[in-house]
């Protein structure tokens, strides 16, 4: 049976949505603002930081002033800049009860609210037991008791993540499997249990579900499930998220997470290679698609709930089932990008592969960081500035080669799990919502991911990775033959140091200061093994293009990096 259309669901009704300040939230409230002009009016909830208050907060993401950070709402500001008014921001911390929110705030959000779309969450993956407990497990809890006081409530979408079952393999079906934890003793052990006996659980726990994310994730639904029978709930389940597909800026992210960190370590340089069996789908999913499906599945809820439909569904948002994408075709079609347009910095020549063993490229992060870094940070000592950083020179007192191989080596530790086994997230229900749709909805929430292509969609968040992250001057065709050269000069240095090295080995196996033809042997071969042959040169989008439809979605004169806001 076919749902009514989105905005007519939506007609009259306020938002409460909690995450609003994240990657994901911010690209949910602009499609709100652009696409539902009935929506009455969205709280959002955000938490004061670095000495600002939520109102600040918001005017750093939404306005015009901030000339990177603001663009994502520029053709809200062209089409509909009064929407804009709709949006309150209200100070509060899922970390408290009530949200934190003031009395005042707390009995607006009460009595106007009957939509609540809940995504705040810590997504640091290695975040100790105690705050993940904290944030993604008790804030949850938070967040249903507020729901049970909210006399208009008729829809409350519940944000997890695909990987809440991450302790199977193959097909993961769009159903809730049993939990390990209770969610309940987990809770109350939170409150008498020692910084050590998390640590001991976390030990024990990081063997089967990664890390603390997964698994808080994985018994926060068994929580929803066991506390929100007598609520109108959904759960929502992203993949990895990425920058805009179609539905707004090509390439938009504001953060290092998912695909773009572990790219950024490619393009760097400093994650060379993640070791996998590269013929495993990468699920990874465009944020506009998970915002899109997610405020459909908001009004699908609403309407079961006019249905008298008290079920709990589970929707898949990702691509490993409709439309799989192979870790070696990512590889091949990112290392091709990053031989063509390389980033502006970096601090060795990017290097992309799946060659070698996980737990020897653990070791070789581990010798980076304790005897490169440290080596380099002495002899910055003796210079005066970081040797070997490609115009990241920055001062001794704010920066160590050590400090930044053990973060390098954090966020290879933290995303080769998630390439470690063969999922396939099922998304028939993702299928059944597009055609439960109004044929309109279904072109202006478009979330199917079947009419993706790989190549131009890895080309977009690639190149939006450099605009928005790395801050490159995307217009600028000089940069890019810098880069390109410096390339060039990090590669000569870098197969010299194999050498190098090769001698010093020959010298161990002979004991002969005189072996070169063994030290080249040895360094060539190792230069190989390190770093080539590992993806096929391919087609890819260009960089004319992109920046064509970037600054046309943006609505302004073309970007420039170097400009001052």
């Amino acid at each position: 049976m076919s749902m009514p259309d989105v905005n007519t669901l939506f007609a009259g009704r306020t938002v409460f949505l909690t995450g609003g300040s994240g990657f994901v939230g911010q690209v949910v409230i602009e499609k709100f603002l652009h696409a539902v002009p009935d929506v009455e009016r969205i709280y959002v909830l955000v938490r004061p930081a670095k000495g600002k208050t939520a109102h600040e907060r918001w005017a750093a993401i939404s306005s015009v002033l901030y000339l990177l950070q603001g663009v994502l709402f520029n053709r809200v500001r062209a089409d509909c800049p009064h929407s804009l008014d709709k949006v309150v921001p209200v100070e509060g911390d899922i970390t408290i009860d009530d949200m934190g929110l003031s009395q005042e705030n707390l009995k607006r959000v009460l009595d106007e609210t009957s939509v609540v779309i809940h995504c705040a969450a810590t997504v640091r993956f290695n975040d100790t037991l105690r705050s993940a407990i904290e944030l993604n497990l008790k804030g949850v809890e938070r967040m249903i008791r507020l729901c049970k006081r909210m006399p208009k409530l008729e829809s409350f979408v519940h944000c997890s993540t695909c990987y809440v079952n991450v302790d199977k393999e193959g097909d993961i079906e769009e159903k809730q499997y049993p939990v390990v934890c209770d969610p309940h003793k987990l809770i109350e052990g939170h409150g008498w249990m020692t910084d050590d006996m998390l640590n001991g659980i976390t030990e024990s726990m990081s063997r089967i579900y990664f890390n603390t994310y997964c698994f808080t994730k994985h018994v926060a639904e068994e929580l929803v499930r066991r506390e929100c029978s007598d609520l109108p709930a959904l759960i929502f389940r992203p993949a990895i998220i990425a920058g805009i597909w179609k539905d707004g800026i090509p390439g938009w992210a504001d953060a290092y997470q998912g695909m773009t960190a572990n790219a950024l370590g490619f393009g760097t340089g400093t994650v060379p290679r993640m070791p996998c069996d590269s013929s495993n789908p990468i699920d990874v999913v465009p944020v506009d698609v998970v915002s899109n499906m997610m405020i459909v599945c908001a009004a699908y809820r609403l309407h079961l709930t006019a249905q008298k439909d008290r079920s709990l569904p589970v929707f898949h948002c990702g691509t490993s089932h409709l439309n799989p994408f192979p870790i070696q075709r990512y590889i091949d079609l990112t290392g091709t990008f990053l031989a063509k347009y390389p980033l502006e910095k970096f601090i060795f020549a990017p290097t992309v592969g799946t060659r070698g063993n996980a737990v020897a490229e653990d070791k070789l992060h581990a010798f980076k960081q304790h005897v490169v870094g440290r080596s380099l940070d002495r002899l910055g000592g003796m210079m005066g500035k970081k040797p070997f950083s490609n115009g990241m020179m920055v001062s001794l007192k704010n920066f160590s080669w050590e400090h930044t191989f053990r973060k390098v080596r954090e966020v290879y530790q933290v995303f080769i799990p998630f390439v470690s086994k063969r999922w396939i997230y099922k998304a028939d229900n993702m299928v059944e919502l597009i055609e439960r749709m109004q044929p309109e909805d279904v072109e202006k929430f478009d979330f199917d991911v079947r009419k993706m292509d790989w190549k131009e969609y890895t080309s977009d968040f690639l190149f939006g990775m450099k605009t928005f992250l790395t801050k490159n001057d995307i217009m600028s065709d000089a940069n890019l033959e810098v880069a390109r050269k410096g390339v060039k000069i990090h590669t000569g240095v870098e197969m010299v140091a194999n050498v190098l090295l090769g001698w010093l080995l020959s010298l161990l196996i002979t004991g002969s200061f005189s072996s070169w033809p063994l030290a080249l042997i040895l360094g060539f071969a190792s230069y190989y093994y390190l770093n080539c042959g590992m993806y096929r040169t391919v087609e890819i989008g260009t960089i004319e293009s992109y920046r064509k439809r970037m600054n046309d979605a943006m609505r302004k004169e073309p970007l420039n990096n170097n400009q001052k806001a």
